[in-house]
């Protein structure tokens, strides 16, 4: 498989009625157990948050990301990859977080979610350019699925 994506970059944001482990186990589920990097902050009334945040540089464990996602979610991609690219040729997507701590990566379709970009490997690097990288990259992880 090429090796479109330099870099994938997972955030999760860790509120004061959720439990630490459960929501990094959240993360390793989505992305491998990688280093993890906690930081803490304040949200708007004062309640303590914390972050977690991880990234992984190899293609393996990127495609191994890709691989996990459902085939409806793969198609999903495919037909919102326009507004899922920004001008910096990074590619966004929002993970559900509850699903992933039971270990299922699927598409968030609510606001608990674990965020991940993607830094797309395109020259030029311009949006038109990645997301006709990223669009073969998921249309062959499709039809390896046939």
């Amino acid at each position: 498989m090429k090796k479109p994506f330099t870099a994938l970059h997972a955030r999760t944001f860790c509120h004061a009625t959720e439990d630490l482990d459960k929501v990094k186990t959240a993360l390793e589920n989505t992305v491998g157990k990688l280093d993890v990097v906690v930081s803490r902050t304040e949200g708007h009334h004062g309640n303590p948050i914390t972050i977690f945040e991880t990234r992984l540089d190899e293609t393996k464990g990127i495609n191994e990301f890709f691989s996990r996602l459902s085939t409806q979610d793969v198609e999903e991609l495919l037909g919102s990859l326009g507004s899922r690219i920004d001008d910096g040729c990074n590619l966004f997507l929002r993970i559900d977080k509850q699903s992933a701590f039971m270990g299922d990566i699927k598409l968030a379709s609510s606001d608990d979610v674990i965020s991940v970009r993607l830094k797309v490997r395109a020259f030029p690097a311009r949006s038109e350019v990645a997301s006709s990288i990223v669009k073969d990259y998921l249309q062959e992880l499709l039809s390896g699925r046939r």
